[in-house]
C-alpha cells in the first residue's frame, strides 16, 4: 500500500512538473495572487467574440495551447486537456510539420485555427524553449544538436521526456530542483499568475495515473476524425484521446 500510495504522490508532482514547471513552487509559497512567476506572453489572443465560450462548470475542462520553440521558431505545439472536473489529463501532440496550422511562429493565429479545429476555447498559452530538454542527463541530443537541427524533437518525444524524467526522479526535494531548473524556459498568457496556478494544481491533486495520456493527431487526418476531435473536446468522450484514432 505504502509503494502505491508513494507512486500516485509521485505521479501528481509529474502532472504539474509537466504542466505548470517551477512556477508552482512560486505559487504555493506566496500571497500575491497577482505575481507572475512565467515569463509573460503578451496579448497571445484574438478579440472574445471570436472564440469558443469558456466552460461556466466548476472544475470544467482547461485547455492549455503548448507551443515548443528550438532555434529562435516554434518548432512543436501540443494541447494539454484538463478533462472535465479535472480528473484526467490528455496531451494531444500535433505531428510534426503538420498541415492543421499555417504558421507556428504566429502565436494568435495559430491559437485561432486551432480553436476553430477543435471547437474548444483554449484558456492558457504556453511556450516551452526546447533547450530545457537539454537539462535532462536522460536527453541524448545536445544544445549544438537542437541549434542544428530544431526539427527533430517531435510534441510527443518531447512531452514524453518531461514525464518520464519525473517518474524517474523518486525524491521530491528533487522533483522541486528539476522544476526549479526548468522555469526559465517557459512563457505564458499573464492570466496564468500565481493564484490561477495554484487552483489549477489543486484541483489536479487526485488525478490517478491510469487516468493520463497522450496521442498524436494523424498526418492526414480524416473530416470524419475531425469531427470525432470536435466530439471529443465538447464531450469528454472517448475518455483518452489515443482510442479517438
Amino acid at each position: 500500500m505504502a509503494a502505491a500510495s508513494r507512486r500516485k504522490t509521485i505521479w501528481v508532482w509529474v502532472i504539474v512538473l509537466a504542466v505548470f514547471a517551477g512556477a508552482v513552487w512560486v505559487a504555493v509559497s506566496t500571497i500575491r495572487s497577482s505575481l507572475h512567476p512565467l515569463e509573460v506572453i503578451e496579448d497571445p489572443f484574438p478579440d472574445e467574440d471570436t472564440r469558443p465560450e469558456t466552460s461556466e462548470v466548476s472544475r470544467g475542462p482547461v485547455n492549455f495551447l503548448v507551443f515548443g520553440q528550438a532555434a529562435s521558431s516554434n518548432q512543436t505545439l501540443s494541447i494539454f486537456h484538463l478533462a472535465d472536473g479535472r480528473r484526467r489529463i490528455d496531451v494531444v501532440n500535433f505531428p510534426a510539420g503538420t498541415r492543421l496550422v499555417t504558421n507556428l511562429d504566429d502565436v494568435e493565429a495559430t491559437l485561432v485555427e486551432v480553436e476553430e479545429l477543435t471547437g474548444a476555447r483554449m484558456e492558457h498559452v504556453m511556450l516551452w524553449d526546447l533547450d530545457f530538454l537539454t537539462e535532462f542527463e536522460s536527453t541524448d541530443i545536445s544544445p549544438q544538436e537542437l541549434a542544428e537541427h530544431p526539427e527533430t524533437p517531435s510534441a510527443d518525444d518531447v512531452w514524453t521526456t518531461v514525464l518520464q524524467e519525473a517518474l524517474d526522479t523518486r525524491d521530491p526535494g528533487q522533483l522541486q530542483s528539476i522544476a526549479t531548473s526548468l522555469t526559465p524556459y517557459v512563457a505564458a498568457d499573464r492570466g496564468l499568475n500565481t493564484g490561477r496556478i495554484t487552483d489549477l494544481a489543486r484541483s489536479l491533486r487526485h488525478v490517478p495515473a491510469d487516468n493520463i495520456a497522450s496521442c498524436t493527431l494523424p498526418e492526414d487526418i480524416t473530416e470524419a476524425q475531425l469531427a470525432d476531435l470536435v466530439e471529443y473536446f465538447a464531450t469528454g468522450e472517448p475518455a483518452r484521446c489515443a482510442d479517438l484514432f
